[in-house]
């Protein structure tokens, strides 16, 4: 039989976890809210913060450590950024079609989500020549690197439970110079007019999803689908003085679909510097991607991919795109580069490609990749597993029938297996 766990331990917490009330936040905020808890008080944000097994601390990762952050199971994985094309025009030339529709298909988890998103620019006001200019800002690899960074900083511990008068909602609290330091970490440094400008793009631009979740597991027919409409960010509150800079302190609200994952432990650990480092959006979506989805990457244990599936995946090319022989070469010539790019990283030890086929004129109209784990990447994944199962265990996803009492000795050996 099967027996349900009691944890009987605690999470330690760091110092660096954020302990705030509502004083310390921006004007804006203070009339709205009954109250606040920080990682220190609040359970999920404990579990969500907790990387005790794994953290290095981000100042050594110049140095070729790791530091840890956390990623959203299928929400990190569906196409939410725009790769190519239009980034920011004004708005007086906007196209006549600005929302950006891209497919679904993903596999987590035993489950497979089908369905489409909608991307919606933001409306970003820019002072230009001594004159407030209005851009049409669609999220792209810049908004991508914040809001990564802007994660990384929840999961050292900035990050707190807000309960407005209106509904609780889960926030990042930080200063620009510490989200900067994050950035320059990875060798992204912006300067603080741009961190800004992401973080508003980022509040205004929209997601739309429509899409089916199936059990692949289950043979039963589920015709239900889900539906909803957001904002990257919740909202966005700035408080501090003129020329402060890099001292302004920031609220950035995370939007109710991530609020919802952190609370059923819907995110893995990953290593943030790893993954960021890397100078290239698509070596860096790649990288994100293996961590999420080859958590069982082993000696002899191989991860395979179709060229336009990933590419579709990432945001390069669509569905309905015509792939002329000049454009698979070009995509091919990407993925090499990525390809190359998680070699030296240390991510993959090698790789090689199956031409596919078309059966009727024989011409090569896709590729099939193989790629074989470093032991380093093993390693890694590992130690994100066992991280990832002690979470697990202390959220209480693993329910049973009798409960029986344990202390963190009998838990580490409950990780270990």
């Amino acid at each position: 039989m099967l027996l349900a766990v009691t944890i009987k331990t605690e999470i330690k917490t760091m110092s660096r976890k954020v302990n705030i009330s509502v004083d310390n936040l921006p004007d804006t905020l203070r009339g709205q809210i009954h109250g606040v808890e920080s990682a220190i008080d609040n359970e999920s944000l404990a579990l969500f913060t907790d990387n005790k097994d794994v953290r290095i601390s981000i100042e050594n990762a110049a140095h070729g450590l790791r530091a840890y952050s956390n990623t959203f199971n299928h929400y990190d994985l569906w196409g939410r950024f725009v790769r190519s094309g239009h980034k920011k025009l004004p708005l007086e030339e906007a196209p006549k079609k600005t929302i950006i529709t891209r497919k679904i298909s993903e596999k987590v988890d035993g489950i497979l989500y089908d369905g489409e998103i909608k991307i919606t620019p933001a409306v970003v006001s820019t002072r230009k020549d001594g004159e407030d200019v209005e851009y049409l800002v669609w999220p792209s690899d810049r908004e991508e690197k914040v809001e990564r960074a802007l994660i990384r900083l929840a999961s050292k511990g900035k990050i707190v439970k807000i309960n407005f008068k209106s509904g609780i909602q889960y926030a990042v609290v930080f200063s620009m110079n510490e989200l900067a330091q994050e950035l320059k970490a990875v060798g992204q440094s912006m300067p603080y007019p741009q961190i800004k400008e992401s973080l508003e793009a980022l509040q205004g631009s929209k997601l739309s999803f429509k899409y089916s979740a199936t059990d692949t597991k289950n043979s039963d027919i589920d015709d239900s689908f889900y539906e909803s409409n957001m904002n990257f960010l919740s909202s966005l509150h700035f408080s501090g003085k003129k020329g402060q800079g890099g001292n302004v302190k920031c609220v950035a609200c995370l939007n109710a679909f991530v609020h919802n994952m952190i609370d059923n432990l819907e995110y893995k650990g990953y290593y943030f510097n790893s993954a960021q480092e890397l100078k290239r959006g698509l070596s860096r979506w790649m990288m994100l991607r293996l961590y999420h989805l080859w958590r069982y990457a082993a000696p002899g244990k191989t991860y395979h991919f179709r060229l336009l599936s990933i590419m579709e995946k990432y945001g390069s090319i669509y569905s309905t795109d015509d792939i002329t022989e000049n454009k698979l070469k070009a995509l091919r010539r990407d993925m090499t580069t990525t390809m190359k790019d998680l070699i030296e990283k240390g991510a993959i030890s090698e790789y090689s490609i199956t031409n596919v086929k078309d059966d009727k004129t024989g011409n090569i109209v896709d590729y099939t990749y193989e790629m074989h784990p470093s032991d380093q990447f093993c390693d890694e994944i590992l130690a994100l597993n066992k991280h990832n199962k002690r979470i697990e265990i202390q959220g209480g996803k693993r329910i049973v029938e009798n409960a029986v009492l344990i202390d963190e000795d009998k838990l580490e050996e409950i990780v270990e297996k």
